[in-house]
């Protein structure tokens, strides 16, 4: 029984997450191609950017995860992949909406950066 409650709240938030994601697909920031950086977070929640060479491209490609600032080594948490949209980058969901949340109910959050590709 208790097991059931946790998938059934999990779905729940991930249901939630994908409503939202939803939604936000249809904002548009326009062409600004300045990066400032004004992530929203909440106080139980760690952002990491990072980098690393991908071979089958050949550059260096970057990403950032949001996940919540306590995590026990043996728990596994579920993982939701935010792409940004056209003239978008990495920082997006972060800095123009409030996923931070989703983070802090244990969550892990990966936006990569997809340039125009």
């Amino acid at each position: 029984m208790v097991f059931s409650l946790a998938i059934k709240q999990s779905s729940s938030q991930i249901l939630l997450l994908c409503s939202v994601l939803g939604i936000a697909s249809g904002c548009h920031k326009g062409n600004d191609h300045t990066f400032s950086d004004h992530a929203r977070l909440t106080p139980k929640v760690v952002l990491r950017d990072v980098s690393f060479h991908s071979a089958a491209l050949n550059r260096e490609m970057t990403y950032r995860v949001l996940m919540p600032a306590a995590i026990s080594p043996e728990t596994k948490l579920p993982v939701a992949y935010l792409l940004h949209g056209g003239n978008g980058g990495f920082r997006d969901w972060s800095n123009y909406s409030d996923v931070a949340r989703f983070a802090a109910k244990d969550l892990i959050l990966v936006m990569p950066e997809g340039d125009e590709s």
